[in-house]
């Protein structure tokens, strides 16, 4: 089963295949069953106890910690070539301490603990993991630092609608992520997001209930292409 890419979208960092290797990823691939799902699917609840991990292979995914408060986080972006859940089981008996929801439709490998607990210590993954969760810290402080621009916003918009339909994006694009997720992503507030929007124009993006749809993508691209400072992982 082959389901890795080479791409490094910036707004979902390096990956865990990338990583790994692409032998082991597909060997991974092969642990498992595939589970698709549509736009808005919740693929991992917060709280649940952590059974299973799921190693995307098309798609994207927000990754959501509701706090004591009640404030809602999005915590990161995930895309193919990326496993997310593990952290709940890799000690039996962990709960998860974020949600997972498909941005768009999304293809996954679902993984039993106790399959991949023994992957990971047949193959010696765990110093993999590691440098995983370290360069998903990374990313994320890169993601909040500086301002907030319109290139910024289209630099996400366009990696997040590449990543999350691939050859399939096209105008009339529709994510799942909305100005306040955003704006909690790249560390700004929700009226930050709704201005830079409005910059780029309502015929290129236009929010709406519950998500962003991509008007004219070619558009996009050039608002993104102007950017000040593109998001790395170097």
């Amino acid at each position: 089963m082959d389901g890795t890419t080479e791409r490094h979208d910036p707004a979902l960092g390096v990956t865990f295949a990338r990583l790994a290797g692409e032998p082991l990823w597909n060997r991974l691939l092969e642990e498992g069953r595939t589970r698709r799902h549509r736009a808005g699917d919740t693929l991992l609840r917060q709280g649940d106890t952590g059974t299973h991990v799921l190693a995307l292979v098309a798609g994207v995914v927000k990754v959501i910690r509701v706090e004591r408060d009640g404030r809602v986080r999005v915590l990161a972006f995930r895309g193919a070539g990326d496993v997310v859940g593990e952290a709940a089981v890799l000690e039996e008996g962990e709960r998860r301490l974020a949600s997972v929801t498909a941005i768009g439709d999304v293809t996954a490998v679902v993984v039993e603990e106790r399959r991949f607990r023994a992957f990971v210590a047949r193959h010696g993954l765990s110093p993999v993991l590691t440098r995983h969760a370290l360069t998903r810290l990374r990313q994320s402080d890169r993601a909040r630092g500086g301002c907030c621009s319109r290139e910024r916003v289209a630099q996400a918009l366009l990696a997040l609608a590449e990543a999350a339909y691939g050859g399939r994006v096209g105008d009339g694009t529709h994510l799942s992520v909305t100005r306040a997720e955003l704006a909690q992503y790249l560390g700004v507030s929700r009226n930050t997001v709704s201005a830079a929007l409005r910059e780029i124009g309502d015929r290129v993006v236009g929010a709406e209930r519950g998500g962003v749809v991509v008007h004219d993508l070619n558009a996009l691209r050039t608002v993104a292409s102007v950017a000040e400072g593109p998001y790395t992982d170097a």
